[in-house]
């Protein structure tokens, strides 16, 4: 039944020969690899608009400069990944380049900052596309937390049904909220320079004004900078692109940038032009920057309604942008993984041809996220930007190293353009993590340590467990190890018989043994007291007899030639005296291995299991941690 949902939810197992059929065309890709950044267009400005604010019409005025500088970080930060595309068309982005090329512990950190990143990734844009819901219909306020979570476990499912087919859900969307703002600000910019609307004076600010300074604009234009995250997903997912697969994301990167540039700019000079900010009720925004620009913009003109048109455009967009970590975390966590980084379940390519249980894990992650901040995008965006500006300049400095170690034709120029790359994004990642420090960017870095340390531990690991399978040196007994078969014994039916049988096969039958815990034993001497007072002896001792008893004499009966050892547990434990018995049979016998038995009825139906103990599960995980023991189960299929 459970196979019957699954399939039902994610769809039909797609065969590996497949692999390339799923890949994208830059049209897909487009929406699918880009989504995260064309959607950080409706909420950078509105950041860095919250800060500027405190100045007053002062602060407010720099808005669209800053922008600009933002455009140009964004253009450096395009030409720069394009060179890494090409130079490494396999995909991994950040970490391969960095552990390639500066080391181990620079490449982990590239990597612990895109994990992180991707994770925060999903929370901010759910939580955004839902407050751009909320500012439309604020009844649904209370039930913000509730619609973040609801939210991320679409975009889980809609993942785990693959690539190919989340790109078509993703492309209207993605290409809607592009058309949508551009007419948006098109008819904006002509209704202000038409003089069609006056533009209202800024609203007092909500909280502590304050003068305008370096420090305010710095912090401004790093709030802002959140406009640039998921830049470098196209560069960790070369491998979904058709062939040529560099040329495909090196042209979607020129797109994005084109774009996003043009997002951005024209919402914040739209909103600046008009003397737009968000309304903040209580030192919490209750409609965001895009909402109160569509309102002006749209008032009092026959497209009112286009107002929600633009609503549901940036919800969608906002929350189908938690895609790209979607593509991008399960296949990072992938590459981690074969390099023994991460767990080998996250490397597992799943029966739609993408990575499930980096989904799933992405998807669990996001909600506690999520559920623990409030689905307050104010709140996670200082945590979220710093991480991004690690793994960009880690990137662009490996590409640099890369470029002086290879020295491919016109390496000097290629290095100048990654090297300037890196120094810009690593002021920026700076002045990031000094402004957002006490805002919670702290939080990011401590979890990149703990991440960095855990991937460390999970590598040593896999190299201890391969150093000693190594084959070499090893030498095969000279003699038969001492060998017997113990038959776990719950009471004598088809299913233990069956496997008394099996025994038989493996070894002779002075070399195995049967156990049977009785977990209930009765007093002996309530057993003689009522023999005493019975007159007919032989009635009475089948009516009260110990299960013990009653078990012997069926195992003499039907498994005459195997001996029965039956062990009274006092405290009605299963397991410890059936270890304990293990330990001494091993040691008393001098054994090289000892193969136990479980006997296990399996029912027809699925439900049935639910009416029977779990015993002969949780008897393997028991023993599986005993030297010397292999541990076999035996079932026994009963029929309708």
């Amino acid at each position: 039944m459970l196979g019957r949902v699954w399939r039902l939810l994610v769809g039909a197992p797609l065969s590996t020969r497949r692999a390339r059929h799923e890949r994208l065309s830059v049209l897909l890709a487009l929406p699918v690899l880009t989504a995260d950044a064309i959607s950080s267009a409706a909420y950078g400005p509105e950041e860095m608009t919250m800060v500027l604010w405190a100045a007053g019409e002062a602060g407010l005025s720099l808005a669209f400069p800053i922008s600009l500088a933002i455009v140009a970080l964004l253009f450096i930060v395009v030409f720069s990944y394009r060179q890494t595309v090409y130079a490494y068309p396999q995909g991994g982005g950040a970490f391969t380049v960095a552990h390639e090329n500066l080391g181990e512990f620079w490449g982990l950190m590239a990597a612990a900052a895109l994990l992180i990143g991707y994770v925060l990734t999903v929370a901010v844009s759910i939580a955004a596309g839902v407050n751009a819901m909320v500012s439309a219909i604020p009844a649904l306020l209370p039930y913000r937390v509730l619609l973040n979570v609801l939210f991320i476990a679409f975009m889980t499912l809609i993942n785990l049904r693959g690539v190919r087919e989340s790109g078509a859900v993703f492309a209207p969307p993605t290409y809607g909220f592009v058309l949508t703002f551009a007419l948006l600000i098109l008819l904006g910019l002509w209704r202000g320079f038409t003089g069609d609307i006056d533009p209202a004076p800024y609203p007092p600010y909500f909280g502590e004004t304050t003068t305008l300074s370096f420090a305010l604009i710095v912090m401004a234009f790093a709030r802002g900078c959140s406009a640039l995250t998921g830049v470098e997903a196209i560069s960790n997912g070369v491998q979904v692109f058709k062939a040529p697969e560099s040329r495909n994301a090196a042209t979607t990167l020129l797109l994005l940038a084109f774009i996003l540039s043009g997002l951005v700019m024209g919402i914040t000079y739209t909103a600046s032009h008009f003397h737009i900010v968000p309304r903040v009720e209580n030192g919490e925004i209750v409609e965001t920057l895009t909402s109160r620009l569509a309102r002006t913009v749209l008032e009092g003109t026959p497209l009112e309604w286009f107002y929600y048109v633009v609503q549901i455009a940036t919800t969608a967009i906002l929350v189908l942008a938690a895609n790209t970590a979607y593509v991008d975390f399960p296949r990072l966590s992938s590459i981690l993984a074969n390099a023994r980084y991460a767990p080998r379940q996250l490397a597992n390519l799943g029966d739609r041809l993408v990575f499930n249980n980096g989904i799933l894990l992405l998807g669990a992650l996001s909600a506690l996220l999520v559920i623990y901040f409030r689905g307050d995008t104010h709140t996670l965006i200082p945590l979220y930007a710093v991480g991004v500006f690690i793994s960009f300049t880690l990137s662009q400095a490996g590409m640099a190293r890369r470029f002086l170690r290879v020295r491919p034709p016109r390496w000097q120029i290629k290095m100048m353009v990654n090297g300037f790359g890196s120094l810009v994004t690593c002021i920026v990642f700076l002045t990031q993590l000094i402004v957002n420090f006490r805002y919670g960017a702290w939080i990011t870095l401590v979890a990149i340590g703990i991440l960095i340390y855990l991937m460390y531990r999970v590598h040593g690991h896999y190299t201890d467990i391969r150093t000693q399978l190594r084959p070499e040196g090893y030498h095969a007994p000279t003699s038969p190890p001492r060998h017997r078969v113990l038959v776990l014994v719950p009471g004598v039916h088809r299913g233990v018989l069956n496997a008394i049988d099996y025994a038989r096969q493996i070894a002779p039958p002075e070399h195995i043994e049967a156990l049977h815990i009785n977990v209930d034993p009765r007093p002996p001497a309530i057993y003689r007291r009522v023999l005493r007072r019975t007159k007919n002896e032989e009635t009475m001792l089948q009516l009260v007899t110990p299960a013990a008893e009653k078990l012997q004499r069926e195992w003499q009966h039907y498994v005459p030639d195997i001996p029965l050892r039956i062990i009274e547990s006092e405290h009605r434990s299963l397991i410890e005296p059936i270890e304990d018995y293990i330990d001494e049979l091993i040691e008393r016998e001098q054994l090289d291995q000892l193969t136990v038995i479980i006997p296990e009825f399996y029912p027809k139906r699925w439900w049935h299991h639910l009416l029977h103990n779990q015993s002969a599960w949780m008897l393997r995980l028991a023993l599986m941690r005993k030297p010397k023991v292999v541990v076999t189960t035996v079932r026994y299929f009963l029929e309708r």
